[in-house]
């Protein structure tokens, strides 16, 4: 029996070659027949990420992650061989779908695995396995030993465990194995979108949000509206800014947060210490990109503008709120989005 991926490649997936000789029931004269299991490397496949609150959706050998969801489509083939010839087939596909939570450290994950086409094939059995990582408990519900054919569904429960302003970062692995009386076994591993769960918000006493879990190579958006009275100079100056400076930063590129308060105050001289402002008091100096952002700080490549200091807190204030809400961390991207 051979397992492999088809034309439809399995994301990531791991070699191995696993050799069985078994004794042929013909005559004890007879040449043995020889079993082989060949799990073969196959492309890798693409990932994909949409800043959109919507759920992702899927695509054939895609990952299609959000900040907090991911939809996974992986092609498989199982191919039989009797002395090295292949006898029969099956092909199908496995879809996962995952969503956490970013104010929990539990969540789910659904799978199907699809109906199979089957040539001169039956009789596969399957069964899964999952690692979640250092940190992360996984429960398999699958009804393991299922024969190929008819679609199987399971889920799967995962419980992090992550330490006081801490964080960890894993994917999920699934571990396919492929039984039939006769055949040597074999099988084949492949991940997930890697997530990220962390304790880190607190201020000096307490947490200011509880610990949760992302996607964090999924860049999500920072919205402000002009038609907002309380932050319409902010939107107002960051729209300005994007269409003024190259490449746009924190529209067609990401902003990348930072936490280091002494590059953040040197962003805000830097941008800001040259500016007049006629009344201190009831006006700030606003710069963009932020100056907690890793792209602030340069006066070649930012704008500053004076507008009222109540207008520019609001919007500093939603920005923490945002971070917060998204889990954004030090050296995370997101985007800035102006309506």
């Amino acid at each position: 029996m051979r397992i492999s991926a088809p034309r439809k490649a399995v994301i990531g997936a791991t070699l191995g070659t696993l050799l069985l000789t078994g004794i042929s029931t013909a005559t004890a004269q007879a040449a043995p027949a020889e079993y082989r299991v060949t799990v073969v490397q196959a492309p890798a496949v693409k990932n994909v990420y949409v800043n959109t609150p919507a759920a992702a959706s899927c695509k054939i050998n895609t990952i299609t992650l959000t900040r907090t969801s991911m939809c996974m489509d992986i092609g498989a083939r199982v191919d039989l061989l009797k002395n090295g010839k292949p006898v029969g087939s099956a092909t199908f596909d496995i879809k996962h779908s995952m969503t956490l939570k970013t104010s929990k450290l539990k969540w789910t994950e659904s799978f199907t695995v699809g109906k199979a086409k089957l040539i001169n094939a039956g009789g596969i059995r399957m069964n899964l396995s999952v690692g979640g990582g250092k940190g992360v408990k996984t429960a398999v519900k699958f009804p393991q030993g299922s024969t190929l054919g008819a679609a199987h569904k399971g889920t799967i429960g995962y419980a992090a465990t992550v330490g006081k302003k801490k964080q960890l970062t894993s994917p999920a692995s699934y571990r396919f194995t492929f039984t039939k009386p006769g055949y040597t076994t074999g099988g084949f591993t492949y991940n997930s979108g890697k997530y990220r769960c962390d304790d880190t918000f607190w201020g000096p006493k307490k947490r200011t949000k509880n610990p949760g879990c992302v996607f964090p190579s999924a860049s999500p958006v920072f919205s402000l509206s002009r038609s907002d009275a309380k932050v319409k100079q902010s939107a107002n100056h960051i729209l300005d800014a994007q269409r003024k400076i190259t490449g746009h930063p924190g529209a067609s590129t990401p902003l990348h947060r930072i936490t280091n308060e002494k590059t953040i105050s040197a962003h805000r001289k830097a941008m800001c210490a040259k500016v007049r402002n006629p009344d201190p008091k009831k006006y700030d100096c606003d710069e963009y990109p932020f100056a907690a952002s890793k792209e602030g700080g340069n006066p070649a490549r930012g704008s500053t503008r004076i507008i009222s200091a109540g207008d520019n807190r609001s919007a500093g204030a939603r920005l923490g709120g945002f971070y917060k809400a998204q889990r954004v961390l030090n050296g995370d991207g997101y985007y800035v989005g102006i309506k």
